[in-house]
């Protein structure tokens, strides 16, 4: 005899097997993983604030989350040369909702000057996207005895190691240029290493030493308030009027020259990678953001990822023998 189930068991069995069917529908429907990205990425910069990359930085994430679909916030790790925030970024999960903002000497040429048991930026690195090269200006205080690179480079051969200079740190953006300068030219100048290009100026202008460099997104403002003067800007060609660049002054070609790379931490996925990189070619076609990085005084310059490994390779190689040259002299 076949037994009836109580109307009061059959509503709750109907009722189990209405919401198991459901759940089950929800989970055959649901995406393997969330749409990337799905919350913030974090850029980390190390470097300390003010300086170039801390500005350029401030520039394209202002834009970039209209591509994204989620804001990049600006983490600054300064210290130890950049080697504080590189290790940090190398040691974040490959997730890519960490990256790093760094540059050709953190990337390629630390690697000769500083030991290192930790990270290896070409092993645990990838680059992302080339942001834009910053070419370097030799830089006094307006007013002050130097009105001409000739006249820095008379006083630093009359007086060797007491013409002082600012430098952001050891084997960063102003003192490869200026080891550039001495090796070159056979000056000896008095380096004086401040925490950062920010500081770097800002003893400038407080008159602590007698010239520093800089890039153009750092003293724009000042060159425009005279408060500032440029002797020389990196490159073969002039990019300021009236201003001799570093081949005119007897500098190599490629002295000067500070590559600004957004990097992830390698292992990423692919796919992942590849919204990234997409998501800055597009910035490239974007009139705010162009306009913003004109304001700065800085060049748009992109370069994909991709393409910027092969660049990579060519810096190890100039870079090993630069650090060879300056020890064996």
């Amino acid at each position: 005899m076949t037994r009836s189930m109580p109307p009061q068991a059959s509503c709750w069995f109907g009722r189990r097997v209405a919401l198991l069917v459901v759940a089950c529908s929800a989970i055959s429907t649901a995406p393997a993983h969330a749409q990337y990205p799905d919350k913030p990425i974090t850029l980390i910069t190390p470097y300390a604030a003010g300086g170039s990359s801390d500005l350029t930085a401030r520039v394209f994430t202002t834009y970039l989350h209209q591509y994204l679909g989620q804001p990049m916030l600006i983490r600054l790790v300064p210290g130890q040369a950049g080697q504080k925030g590189t290790l940090e970024a190398t040691q974040a999960a490959a997730d890519g909702y960490t990256l790093v903002y760094t540059d050709n000497y953190r990337d390629q040429l630390h690697q000769f000057t500083f030991r290192n048991d930790y990270y290896d930026t070409n092993e645990d690195l990838v680059s992302v996207a080339r942001i834009n090269y910053g070419q370097i200006g030799v830089i006094v205080k307006a007013g002050g005895p130097y009105g001409s690179w000739a006249d820095i480079e008379a006083a630093a051969s009359a007086r060797p190691s007491e013409i002082r200079f600012s430098h952001s740190g050891l084997w960063a953006a102003l003192f490869v240029p200026a080891q550039h300068m001495m090796q070159t030219m056979n000056l000896r100048f008095r380096m004086v290493p401040y925490r950062g290009g920010g500081p770097a100026k800002a003893a400038l202008m407080a008159g602590d030493v007698d010239f520093s460099m800089a890039f153009p997104a750092t003293i724009a403002s000042d060159i425009e308030a005279g408060v500032v003067r440029v002797l020389a800007t990196a490159g073969p060609e002039r990019i300021m009027e009236g201003v001799p660049s570093f081949v005119e002054i007897g500098l190599p070609t490629t002295t000067g020259y500070m590559h600004r790379i957004v990097m992830a931490p390698r292992g990423i996925l692919d796919d992942r990678l590849a919204i990234l990189r997409q998501a800055f070619v597009q910035l490239q076609a974007d009139e705010a953001y162009l306009a913003a990085m004109r304001r700065l005084g800085e060049n748009t310059e992109y370069l994909d990822g991709a393409d910027y490994e092969n660049v990579r390779l060519e810096q190890q190689r100039e870079y090993h023998d630069l650090v060879q040259a300056i020890a064996g002299r």
